[in-house]
């Protein structure tokens, strides 16, 4: 059985990569996929892995990403 490791933006994003994830997602909202994977995710891909330590998909971890801050969303309007 494999285990499941959470991780969170800044294991493998820098702070400038989640500053422009969080613009992209506030003019865009769950639309925001494509253009954080095309934009901040696939020209990164290499240093993203290197810090995960693995091979990732930039489609999961861009709906990861625009997961994260739809939660961090709600939980500031709650």
């Amino acid at each position: 059985m494999t285990e499941t490791k959470s991780i969170v933006l800044t294991d493998f994003l820098t702070d400038d990569q989640i500053e422009q994830v969080v613009k992209l997602y506030e003019a865009h909202g769950m639309d925001a996929v494509g253009k954080i994977r095309s934009q901040v995710i696939e020209p990164n891909m290499a240093a993203i892995n290197a810090k995960l330590g693995q091979e990732n998909s930039a489609s999961y971890l861009a709906y990861a990403a625009v997961y994260i801050c739809s939660q961090a969303e709600e939980q500031r309007w709650s």
